[in-house]
């Protein structure tokens, strides 16, 4: 867990989950992790999870799908992040309280 209030994202098909939206849904931890068949988050924060690096849209696609499944609403409770960035570029997802639902 990071000490500040943002998470480390990756530009190659990464995902940022609320983790407010988890408990809203009443998805447990173990099923978000089964659903994105990883043991461990890319990075996380009080109010945010980081998932990613993803093996390109199709996976990423899948993993979307079985989020939903676990009844959680794209955009809403999470998002992709993804884009054509050189290795240099590093980036930070921050939560912003006063716009989330």
């Amino acid at each position: 867990m990071t000490n500040d209030t943002s998470v480390i994202v990756t530009s190659e098909f990464g995902l940022i989950v609320r983790r407010k939206a988890l408990v809203e849904r009443q998805v447990e931890l173990r099923d978000l992790f089964a659903a994105m068949e990883v043991e461990e988050r890319l990075d996380g924060c009080d109010d945010l999870l980081s998932f990613g690096p993803h093996f390109g849209r199709e996976a990423l696609n899948t993993i979307i799908s079985r989020l939903t499944k676990l009844g959680l609403v794209y955009f809403d409770d999470f998002f992709e992040f993804c884009g054509d960035y050189p290795s240099w570029c590093a980036f930070r997802g921050g939560y912003n309280p006063s716009t989330s639902t």
